[in-house]
């Protein structure tokens, strides 16, 4: 039971920085590089740490929830193969850092939550590279 409470709650906390700002790099500038957007990959990233897989946790999870947030929030996703024909191929990453708490008991956790693709150099527009154009981040202690 308490395995499945920390995935809920972590899953939740996931999806709530996708349409919530808790320490973000979300200006107009940034959004407006999503504006266009076909659709989104996500990449959960790994490998996770064990307290966060003791916990229950698991990429399939991430992915999953915040695959049904973005369709939730009207976001296409798309497939790996739908991904690499993509112009910009753009995805989201999320990087889920989770530490059992010790004597404070419950988890601290960190998510991040990186939108990437394929952006140009002003200097060389030839050269192109993955960069992060959007990005939201939070921090917090979940209790037992």
């Amino acid at each position: 039971m308490r395995h499945r409470t920390f995935c809920s709650l972590f899953a939740l906390v996931v999806l709530a920085l996708i349409c919530e700002n808790a320490y973000a790099q979300d200006v107009e500038q940034t959004r407006n590089s999503l504006r266009g957007l076909s659709g989104i990959y996500v990449v959960p990233e790994n490998p996770l740490e064990e307290d966060a897989i003791r916990g229950g946790l698991s990429q399939d999870t991430i992915r999953k929830e915040a695959e049904l947030k973005l369709r939730l929030a009207g976001i296409r996703v798309l497939s790996r193969e739908e991904w690499e024909k993509e112009p910009g191929r753009p995805y989201l990453q999320v990087w889920p850092k989770v530490l059992k708490g010790g004597v404070l008991g419950g988890y601290i956790y960190h998510v991040s939550l990186e939108f990437k693709q394929y952006v140009s150099l002003a200097r060389s527009s030839g050269i192109q590279v993955f960069g992060t154009t959007w990005s939201a981040e939070h921090m917090a202690i979940l209790q037992n």
